[in-house]
């Protein structure tokens, strides 16, 4: 179970996403203790779920307590609601515009820091078209970022695809052959996956031995001292099991996922700035 403090109600969903449907969160606020499970918050509150806030800054956080969060309330003070208006006021710009230009600016900065690795195009483009033969190659499993708990597992869609649960752990493996000038062939890809020798799990524990079909652990492979990042969001953002998902929906996630070209690195002391529109839209290729 999760828990975490906050001067309001706020949805994290690095935190809240990693759980699994039955699992809880707890959130303490002014106004009380609030509990939800994951698949309570996704009904309830679906409309934050598909907030650009919560998809791609990860954080989201309600400027006034919203009516339908007081049946999660589990202990603190009784909150009286204020009547709400027809019209709502538009939320207030806490962050402001220059604030917002000093950080395009900082992003600036780092795509053109000697700091910050270069990558041939010749690579990037190698890479590309390698992940496009992958995705248009029916017979190779496609990897997805789902279900962190289920690392390592393959499921099989109804298309007749398998598809593998990773974390962060594949597309690390991919910028790190990247940083090296590695480029692999389809064939490659395809042995390497055979033999169970292309990372999809952090590290193997107990759990993931026993119930895993692919078990690499990411190892040299790791970035040590930086944060790998993804231009266009790659969360799935949905409650629906992977057999439900549409294939064209995983083909596209797995396109952002594993294709360099949508990736970039940050040291991890500034790790966070990975995770702002502004600073993001500095590094597109």
């Amino acid at each position: 179970m999760v828990e975490y403090t906050s001067s309001r109600l706020c949805f994290k969903a690095d935190l809240i996403e990693p759980l699994k449907d039955n699992e809880s969160f707890i959130v303490h606020t002014p106004n009380g203790t609030f509990k939800f499970t994951k698949a309570d918050f996704y009904r309830v509150f679906s409309n934050v779920v598909k907030s650009k806030s919560y998809q791609e800054d990860r954080i989201y956080s309600c400027s006034h307590l919203p009516q339908k969060a007081l049946p999660f309330l589990i202990s603190g003070q009784s909150v009286i609601m204020p009547k709400q208006k027809k019209e709502s006021m538009p939320a207030k710009d806490l962050v402001g515009e220059e604030i917002r230009m000093k950080i395009r600016e900082i992003g600036r900065l780092w795509r053109n820091s000697p700091s910050n690795p270069q990558i041939n195009d010749d690579v990037l483009k190698d890479w590309n078209n390698l992940i496009e033969e992958w995705i248009a190659d029916k017979d190779m499993p496609l990897i997805i970022r789902k279900e962190t708990s289920k690392r390592g597992q393959a499921f099989m869609h109804p298309c007749g695809r398998e598809i593998i649960v990773s974390d962060n752990t594949a597309a690390i493996w991919v910028y790190s052959n990247v940083l090296k000038g590695k480029v692999f062939t389809l064939s490659q890809v395809k042995e390497l996956l055979k033999r169970n020798e292309l990372p999809v799990v952090f590290m193997q524990t107990e759990e993931i031995r026993a119930k895993a079909k692919y078990t690499k652990q990411l190892g040299s492979y790791a970035l040590s001292g930086w944060k790998l990042c993804h231009i266009q969001s790659v969360g799935l953002n949905t409650n629906k099991s992977i057999e439900e998902l549409n294939i064209s929906d995983i083909e596209d996630h797995f396109r952002k996922y594993a294709n360099p070209n949508n990736m970039f690195v940050l040291p991890k002391e500034i790790g966070y700035l990975g995770e702002i529109d502004v600073f993001i839209e500095e590094q597109r290729r």
